[in-house]
């Protein structure tokens, strides 16, 4: 057993108290529900002590076959028992209720292997509490899971629990009759005397006679609270999603410490937690229960929903219009213990709307983790703004929100440079409701000068010859190899996978003497450390086996973990780009590997905002992460377009902080095509006469050499060849004569 995932726990017996029961639902009564918690993968069974969580009682009856028979089941003490666990579990219920109004909690219990007891040759209280991997090895094979140890046996009986009972998490309760032994423990030789219990979403052993405060003290391990008392818990020990510092342990070194009573203390002390329904700051943060801003919500979940997208108003139909996507955000998990993803239980369950600050009004109820938005609202004929959010109205936590004025088309904001291009249709110089602009018009950022930026750049292997990057290859950064395994020194090898060129990063492996192609998430990690911090981090992970996840974290000058990224599962060779930014120049060094207990490749380093974008659809663009300086921000139109004065393809734009620099907009219209007479469009030939030979002249050069895009490219002399003055050559300008000397 592994330390991250192991309790011993000592208890005094205590009066069971009377308290409300908790409402049992079979197996086959519970309707399936199949999505993971968003983040979480099937290991994940109990990372915070919120939403709804499966139970599984396992009572054990020994048959006799090879210990002999002391423990019997009564029907009456299984019900005794199942009254007990209820109870245990209804004090998280309970303790919510004193906390929260806004979370909730329930545990769903499977009697099933409770009212009809699973057979095991062994006698369990009367054994070493070691023996317990016998017992539970046993029942986890009757139930077909065997392929694997017995931690991820139990993993897969409780994650297939989790589907059946449709919950959050799932753990199970293995409870040993102990009625007719002497003192209700285990035989002496073993780690422990009375329950126990394996961290993380796994499992419990409790002897049958424990209070149900017991069973309470339990479940908060399963939850990642540690013990308090003298010889089970330590003070500077962490663990929880927070990796929280166990600061009630009993040898809390702090002068004048008094230690409170707490759920996961013992005898006096854990008695008056029990009966007042309460628990130290720590013991709760925990198991999740944190609300370090104060406003209700804890830090699990207070993370808001990112809405992006973009939308304009139609006149024509007094519609807006607006798509993108609204997706739920995880807090990052820094448990020192377990699986470590990013976590949540919030989900998008309403979108709303309203107009110029009215009531929020509901769109759609999606109830997903997230969801592709293609609105279509009916705007009020005196509407001047029309916002848009996304929320989970369990949780209330929402999403950034959206604001689109009727006037102009608008997008979500980034940090940066924020703005659009709108072409003057009817030439009025005016941007009028329904003028919008053009996609992929390049926005390129340039210096005070107008000269380019050079704020992004990269470390490419293939740029370097093979073997070890000398310790200064770079002015602008440090690339180190860490880990246990690591001794600082990286390198760039060719490589059979990688994502561009021949070559890829290695770190040399102590272990092995020799620089090796993956990096892992402990033993050999890739750190990044930036000479001046910077704003924008990416990477290519490539996948190293058959399910690869890759992660990069980034980190302040303090140490503080300030972003992250972890890679949707990978093959052998697939390539993701990982990708953290900020909104000011923040990050001092990344950490870059694989995560999970997998392994990926890494190739293709860059850092620093992008200077150079294009718009989108509705001629909208944004610079991200730019930081603070004077700019100028210059627009290359597609097509014969010139930009309208005052501002004409150029502006000057001053970034001051992290806010938002916005409506950095630029008006363009049309420009006159030098292969359009300026005097009669329809005089090809100049000759002041629109005549069958004016026909002639396009059709000669089009058979010629074909319709073709006149952009980039300048007359001489005539003829005139583009009578519509599109910069297009195509049969149109010929019918625009022929219908023309038809009507002559």
């Amino acid at each position: 057993m592994g330390i991250s995932w192991q309790e011993i726990l000592r208890k005094r017996a205590r009066r069971k108290k009377p308290h409300h029961r908790l409402q049992f639902e079979s197996l086959e009564q519970r309707r399936v529900l199949a999505a993971l918690p968003y983040g979480a993968s099937e290991q994940d069974l109990g990372e915070f002590m919120l939403g709804s969580v499966a139970v599984t009682p396992v009572f054990l009856e020994s048959n006799g076959q090879l210990d002999p028979s002391s423990e019997n089941w009564s029907a009456s003490h299984i019900d005794e028992v199942l009254g007990k666990i209820n109870e245990g579990l209804d004090w998280w219920v309970d303790t919510l209720a004193t906390k929260s109004t806004i979370h909730e909690l329930s545990f769903v219990v499977d009697t099933t292997f409770a009212t009809t007891p699973a057979e095991t040759i062994y006698e369990p209280i009367s054994r070493r509490s070691n023996d317990y991997s016998l017992y539970v090895t046993e029942f986890l094979t009757s139930q077909g899971f065997s392929s694997g140890n017995l931690e991820s046996n139990i993993r897969s009986f409780n994650q297939a629990q989790r589907e059946k009972l449709g919950t959050d998490w799932s753990y199970t309760m293995f409870v040993v009759p102990s009625v007719n032994d002497s003192d209700g423990s285990f035989a002496a030789g073993g780690s422990f005397n009375r329950a126990f219990a394996f961290a993380g979403g796994l499992f419990m052993i409790v002897p049958s006679t424990r209070p149900a405060s017991t069973f309470a003290h339990e479940t908060g391990h399963i939850f990642w609270a540690r013990d308090e008392y003298i010889g089970g818990g330590n003070y500077f020990a962490r663990r929880g999603y927070y990796n929280t510092q166990n600061d009630n342990a009993a040898d809390n070194p702090t002068p004048g410490f008094v230690q409170q009573p707490s759920i996961m203390t013992s005898a006096s002390l854990l008695d008056a937690a029990y009966d007042a329904h309460t628990s130290p700051a720590s013991t709760l943060a925990m198991v999740g229960w944190q609300d370090s801003d104060g406003d209700g919500i804890f830090d699990v979940l207070d993370v808001p929903h990112r809405l992006t997208g973009a939308g304009y108003f139609a006149s024509s139909t007094s519609t807006y219009f607006f798509s993108g996507e609204a997706i739920v955000q995880a807090l990052p998990n820094r448990n020192s213990s377990g699986k470590v993803n990013d976590i949540t239980l919030n989900r998008i369950r309403e979108i709303e709307y309203r107009f110029d600050d009215g009531q929020w009004q509901l769109y759609s109820q999606p109830d997903a983790y997230s969801v592709t938005l293609d609105m279509s609202l009916d705007v009020p004929s005196n509407a001047i703004v029309v916002e848009i959010r996304a929320r989970d109205s369990k949780t209330t936590v929402t999403s950034n929100v959206f604001s689109g004025r009727i006037g102009r088309a608008d997008a979500t904001l980034a940090s940066g440079i924020n703005g659009h291009v709108w072409i003057d249709a009817n030439k009025n110089t005016l941007r009028d409701v329904d003028e919008l602009g053009n996609g992929g018009w390049t926005v390129q950022l340039l210096d005070q000068a107008g000269a380019a930026l050079a704020l992004r750049d990269s470390i490419e292997p293939d740029d370097y010859p093979s073997g070890q990057l000398a310790s200064n290859f770079s002015p602008d950064l440090v690339i180190n190899s860490v880990g246990t395994d690591a001794d600082g020194k990286v390198g760039v090898f060719d490589d059979n996978f990688v994502s561009t060129g021949t070559k890829n990063f290695r770190g040399f492996s102590r272990g092995s003497s020799s620089y090796l192609a993956t990096w892992t998430d402990s033993t050999r990690m890739m750190q990044v450390t930036f000479s001046v911090p910077t704003s924008v981090v990416e990477i290519d992970a490539i996948g190293a086996n058959t399910a690869s996840f890759g992660r990069l974290e980034a980190f302040n000058s303090s140490g503080e973990l300030i972003a992250r990224y972890t890679s949707g599962e990978l093959t052998t060779g697939q390539v993701e780009t990982m990708k953290v930014s900020r909104p000011t120049n923040d990050i001092a060094f990344v950490n870059i590997g694989g995560h999970a207990s997998t392994s990926v490749r890494l190739d293709n380093l860059k850092y620093g905002p992008e200077t150079t974008t294009t718009t989108n659809s509705l001629g909208g663009y944004a610079l991200p992460s730019i930081p603070p300086g004077n700019y100028q921000v210059k627009i290359t139109p597609i097509g014969g377009y010139h930009g309208l004065q005052p501002t004409g393809d150029t502006q000057a734009v001053v970034v001051t902080g992290v806010n938002p620099v916005v409506d950095v907009d630029f008006g363009f219209e049309t420009s006159a095509s030098p292969w359009q007479n300026p005097a009669q469009p329809l005089d090809v030939d100049n000759d002041g006469f629109i005549a069958p030979i004016d026909v002639l002249l396009i059709v000669n050069d089009i058979n010629a050499k074909g319709s073709r895009d006149l952009r980039g490219t300048s007359l001489v002399s005539p003829p005139y060849l583009d009578v519509n003055g599109d910069s297009f050559l195509a049969p149109i300008d010929v019918l625009l004569l022929v219908n023309f000397l038809n009507k002559q």
